[in-house]
């Protein structure tokens, strides 16, 4: 068994996994104009996090979501976590986004107990959207193969940065003044931990994991049937054992492209072996915070175990999506409680 909880979230709705739940199950979106402008010269709208001042750019950024993350941590359950001894997996964009620089990023940040935050074994995972999977698969595996208890998971991202802007833009990616079919950049920070039994009240229980690669990306031309999303959702379903019908709900970490929409749908459609009576929801935290980038598979996990723990999940099984649609990767995994 792999236990999976978060114990903290920073993103422009909440600054605890509990108010960011909240706020993203009310449906609440944070947008504003930033100071950055498209390529008509109108400003972005986007979701930032308040905390940071806007004039915090590039690294330091990154730096400033991965120190308010780790202090938002609340006291009781850092004192059950064996920090300095866990497996440390960084979780960013993929290898070959632009973006503000990753080196130097954890700087002088330490755990709550003044232990170092990385500790002797770390690993960096440059996977963007679908990191946050490969890291829970790498968890695993580092806890079936080497003496440790728990591993600990960060995921750190923010598109509110010039290069990301315009890399994302000259795509037709983004949604601007000129483009509506584009995904809204935002930024988060989140902690989670993986361990063989559950540490804190209320963890999720992974069930399966399934990847795949697509190689009909957003940016060339190729036939689009959504061979990777079915494909890594197929999988994640046989390791759990269950069907698609069986699943009560879904997240996904899309972001407001229709392409990824008709993804997300052609993906259900191909794994439904039988109807399902009752309504299966899809919930997208980018509807009130904007695409997270590599964060947002963590965000995933932690919204799923905050319904499952408020008692708000329209059932036993949620089934998670990852798609990095510039660059081919899907992921998808099963969590119940």
């Amino acid at each position: 068994m792999t236990a999976i909880s978060c114990i903290s979230l920073v993103c422009p709705v909440g600054y605890t996994p509990a108010s960011a739940a909240a706020a993203m199950r009310a449906r609440i979106p944070v947008f504003e104009e930033l100071m950055y402008l498209d390529r008509g010269g109108q400003p972005l709208r986007g979701a930032r996090v308040e905390a940071i001042p806007p004039e915090t750019r590039g690294r330091d950024r990154l730096h400033a979501l991965a120190r308010l993350a780790i202090e938002q941590i609340d006291g009781e359950v850092a004192a059950l976590l064996p920090w300095g001894e866990m497996p440390f997996l960084l979780c960013t964009r993929d290898a070959d986004m632009p973006g503000a620089r990753i080196n130097g990023i954890l700087a002088g940040l330490m755990a709550p107990n003044g232990a170092p935050l990385a500790g002797r074994r770390s690993f960096h995972i440059t996977n963007g959207q679908i990191s946050a999977f490969v890291a829970v698969e790498q968890a695993r595996r580092l806890l079936n193969e080497r003496n440790a208890e728990a591993c600990l998971i960060m995921a750190i991202d923010s598109l509110i940065d010039a290069r990301s802007l315009s890399w994302l833009d000259n795509r037709m990616r983004l949604k601007t003044s000129q483009v509506t079919d584009g995904l809204i950049p935002g930024e988060a920070a989140c902690i989670l931990i993986a361990s063989k039994r559950p540490i804190v009240s209320g963890s999720l229980r992974l069930r399966g994991l399934g990847f795949a690669i697509e190689t009909a990306t957003a940016g060339n031309e190729d036939p689009f049937r959504a061979n990777g999303l079915s494909a890594a959702l197929k999988a994640a379903l046989a390791e759990a054992a269950v069907q698609m019908h069986e699943v009560a709900f879904r997240l996904s970490d899309v972001a407001g492209e229709s392409y990824a929409f008709e993804e997300l749908v052609l993906a259900q459609v191909r794994n439904m072996r039988q109807p399902r009576l009752e309504e299966q929801p899809v919930w997208h935290a980018a509807d009130c915070m904007g695409d997270c980038g590599a964060a947002a598979g963590l965000v995933q996990f932690a919204w799923a175990e905050q319904a499952f723990k408020r008692g708000y999940a329209p059932g036993e099984l949620a089934a998670l999506h990852g798609s990095s649609m510039a660059f081919g990767g899907r992921a998808a995994a099963l969590v119940s409680t």
